[in-house]
């Protein structure tokens, strides 16, 4: 019965949440604990299309990841990808902080991203 509680509470889980995000070019939060709890979690979320062509970077809140000095290119630090019109984006895997949240930034403010959290899984 214990195993069984322990496998429930941290397998992963599908999710299929969407929603629409604006960015800047400050990592800001990202508050996913509705979906994800008010817990640490491992989190795949897929991000497509803006209203201009940007760097996302994604990370734990209050890590002190941050991009390489001196570049916007998405990867050189956080977990990022490139973000286009016309469906072209990528997928993130990161961790929330143990509120379940996320930060981002963009290398220009953007707004109109489509994302679709995929999977989640508590972490213990």
């Amino acid at each position: 019965e214990s195993i069984k509680a322990y496998v429930d509470e941290y397998a992963m889980k599908y999710s299929g949440s969407t929603g629409t995000k604006s960015v800047t070019t400050s990592f800001a939060d990202w508050d996913l604990s509705s979906v994800v709890g008010a817990n640490r979690a491992m989190v795949i979320i897929e991000v497509w299309d803006t209203s201009t062509n940007i760097n996302l970077m994604l990370k734990t809140k209050g890590s002190s990841v941050q991009p390489f000095a001196g570049s916007s290119r998405a990867g050189y630090g956080a977990s990022g990808a490139f973000i286009a019109t016309a469906n072209q984006g990528g997928t993130f895997v990161v961790i929330t902080d143990a509120s379940g949240v996320i930060e981002l930034k963009a290398s220009v403010s953007a707004s109109g991203i489509n994302y679709k959290i995929q999977a989640y899984q508590k972490l213990a």
